[in-house]
C-alpha cells in the first residue's frame, strides 16, 4: 500500500474522531491531549538515545503535570512548569557527573517545552470560555456559544489543510528548495500552496460558524497558522535530522509518529491562543 493511500486512509478515520473529542470537549480532550504530550514524550526519548543523550524519565512526568496545570487555568499551567524546571535543577545539583548531568538536563528541560509546555496551550484553547468574560461577549457580539470549540477547530483545520496542501504541491510542481540544509523536500512552490489551502481553509471555517471574526482577523489569524506550522514542521525536522531519522515514529500509518503529524500544532496552539486573547482584548473584552 502507497504512503498516500495509507495517508488518506488515516484522515477518513482520524478526521471524525479528533472532531467528536474537539466537539466534547473537558475530560476527553484533557486525556487526548495528554496521550499525545506522553507518546510524544516517548518518541522524543528514543530520538535523544539514538544520539546517546542521557534523558530524565521526570520529562515525561512534567510535560504531562504541565498539561493537567493547563486544565487549571494559564497560571495553574506556568506555576508546574516552573516548579518543574526548579525539580530539574535540584536533580542536577544532586548529581557527580557534571557532564552527563548538563546533557541530561538540557535534554529532558528542552522535551518539557517543547512538548508538555507548547502543547499543553491546546487545553487552555479548548478551555477559553473559562477566561474573564470571554464567553459573555462571545454569546453576545459574535453568536459563538463555544469560542474555544471555535478557535480549535481554525487552529486545527488550518494546519491540516496547510500540511496537505503544502505536501502535495511541492510533490507536483516543487522545484526550488525552501531549507535544504534542514528539510530537503520542503519547496517554495509547496509552501506558496500551504499558505493558500490555509487562508482558504480559515475563511471558510469562519464562515461555517457565522463569520465570529472579521475577513481580516480571520485572514490574518491563518496566516499566523501558517508561519507556525512551517516553523514547528522546520524545528521538527531539524531535530530529527540531527538525530539522523527520518521518522519519530510508526504510530500514525502514512505519517509516522506523533510528533511528526502534530509538529505543526505544536506551535500553532500557542499562537492560536495568543492570538485569540488579542482579539478579545481589542475587543475590550476584560480578563
Amino acid at each position: 500500500m502507497s504512503n498516500s493511500v495509507k495517508r488518506v486512509l488515516t484522515a477518513l478515520v482520524a478526521v471524525p474522531f479528533i472532531y467528536i473529542i474537539l466537539l466534547i470537549g473537558g475530560l476527553l480532550y484533557l486525556l487526548f491531549i495528554l496521550a499525545l504530550i506522553f507518546v510524544g514524550q516517548l518518541e522524543y526519548r528514543q530520538i535523544l538515545r539514538s544520539r546517546e543523550i542521557p534523558f530524565g524519565v521526570s520529562g515525561i512526568v512534567f510535560s504531562v503535570l504541565v498539561g493537567i496545570g493547563a486544565y487549571f487555568g494559564f497560571i495553574s499551567m506556568n506555576l508546574v512548569f516552573i516548579a518543574s524546571v526548579l525539580l530539574m535543577l535540584i536533580f542536577c545539583l544532586r548529581r557527580k557527573e557534571d557532564v552527563d548531568a548538563l546533557r541530561k538536563m538540557g535534554g529532558t528541560l528542552f522535551g518539557v517545552v517543547y512538548i508538555g509546555l507548547l502543547l499543553s496551550h491546546a487545553i487552555l484553547l479548548r478551555d477559553l470560555s473559562s477566561v474573564g468574560n470571554v464567553d459573555t461577549f462571545s454569546l453576545n457580539n459574535l453568536g459563538l456559544t463555544d469560542p474555544g470549540f471555535f478557535f480549535v477547530v481554525f487552529a486545527v483545520a488550518c494546519t491540516f489543510v496547510h500540511d496537505t496542501s503544502a505536501y502535495y504541491t511541492g510533490v507536483t510542481a516543487g522545484k526550488h528548495k525552501l531549507a535544504p540544509n534542514i528539510s530537503p523536500g520542503k519547496t517554495i512552490e509547496g509552501t506558496i500552496g500551504g499558505f493558500v489551502g490555509c487562508i482558504i481553509t480559515g475563511v471558510v471555517v469562519n464562515f461555517i460558524f457565522g463569520d465570529p471574526l472579521s475577513s481580516d482577523w480571520a485572514v490574518a489569524l491563518a496566516i499566523l497558522i501558517a508561519l507556525a506550522a512551517i516553523f514547528g514542521d522546520l524545528v521538527e525536522s531539524a531535530i530529527k535530522r540531527g538525530a539522523g531519522i527520518k521518522d519519530s515514529g510508526d504510530i500514525v500509518p502514512g505519517h509516522g509518529g506523533v510528533l511528526d503529524r502534530f509538529d505543526s500544532l505544536i506551535f500553532v496552539f500557542p499562537v492560536t491562543y495568543y492570538f485569540a486573547l488579542i482579539f478579545y482584548n481589542s475587543q475590550g473584552v476584560g480578563f
